[in-house]
């Protein structure tokens, strides 16, 4: 499975209203969409702490490249660019046997905590914690992804959750 994710910061002032209704109005246009897992629309407001700043950063899980490709090549992501700009996509692969993200249906909030991996590392015996784990390999970083209902504080990166979207490869990732 591979993890994409983008963040677009805002002006502190943004109206985050505007995002939650952009949430409303475009988020289940994905569910179905071929080859996704899940899609998370993810934002975080400056008030709820976390990177303290206002930021839409929708979060994919993919079930492979293929799918991946298809929705950067969609009028959906054309129509993105042409409203944020172009963005700096990250991605990750998840650790094999990660199918679970505990209480992600349920969730308001998501966490994403990275951390580095060490030069010349034992990549086998890396640690993986609970809820769900992916690497960046461009970067030697480790990432590790969390759903809760309630505001978590941290050094994490924490949003919202405004809408989960399911797609085709839905199973592949208990939600």
């Amino acid at each position: 499975m591979i993890i994409m994710h983008y963040r677009f910061t805002l002006p502190a002032d943004y109206d985050m209203g505007i995002i939650e209704q952009r949430i409303r109005l475009n988020g289940a246009r994905l569910d179905g969409f071929p080859g996704l897992v899940a899609k998370a629309y993810l934002y975080g407001c400056r008030e709820d702490g976390g990177p303290n700043e206002n930021r839409y950063a929708p979060l994919y899980f993919w079930r492979e490249a293929s799918g991946m490709q298809r929705f950067l090549q969609s009028p959906g992501f054309a129509t993105l660019v042409r409203d944020f700009g172009w963005p700096i996509i990250e991605s990750w692969l998840a650790l094999e046997g990660q199918t679970h993200i505990p209480n992600l249906a349920e969730a308001r909030f998501m966490t994403l905590n990275r951390w580095t991996i060490p030069p010349h590392s034992d990549l086998a015996a890396l640690p993986v914690t609970a809820g769900f784990s992916a690497w960046d390999l461009t970067r030697w970083q480790g990432v590790n992804i969390g759903a809760s209902q309630q505001q978590s504080s941290g050094e994490q990166e924490l949003y919202r959750i405004g809408y989960l979207a399911r797609g085709s490869a839905a199973a592949d990732l208990q939600l």
